[in-house]
């Protein structure tokens, strides 16, 4: 599930609760879908737990080229991303 505040260009992916495969299978499906979209920043909630999903995004965000961490992670439960701002009609082209 994605929740758009555009207000702040910001999307929050939600995976909290899911098992490894599925939480692994949307965050790139909504990383991919907010990139497309123009987002600037995205908050992935994992929840805390035992932090395998949070090891997980992490290991994903690194694989990426369009999406960097932010230096500041306030939230023990949350994960906060940027993305590569590029014009419109480039992220097009890139997107394929």
């Amino acid at each position: 599930m994605i929740k758009k505040l555009r207000m702040a260009n910001r999307v929050t992916i939600y995976i909290r609760k899911l098992r490894y495969q599925e939480a692994k299978n949307r965050l790139l499906h909504e990383l991919d879908k907010a990139f497309a979209n123009g987002y600037l920043e995205a908050e992935i909630i994992h929840g805390i737990g035992t932090y395998t999903l949070r090891k997980m995004v992490e290991e994903e965000i690194a694989k990426l080229d369009y999406v960097r961490p932010c230096s500041h992670q306030p939230n023990p439960g949350a994960y906060h991303v940027q993305f590569l701002q590029i014009p419109d009609d480039l992220r097009k082209e890139y997107l394929g």
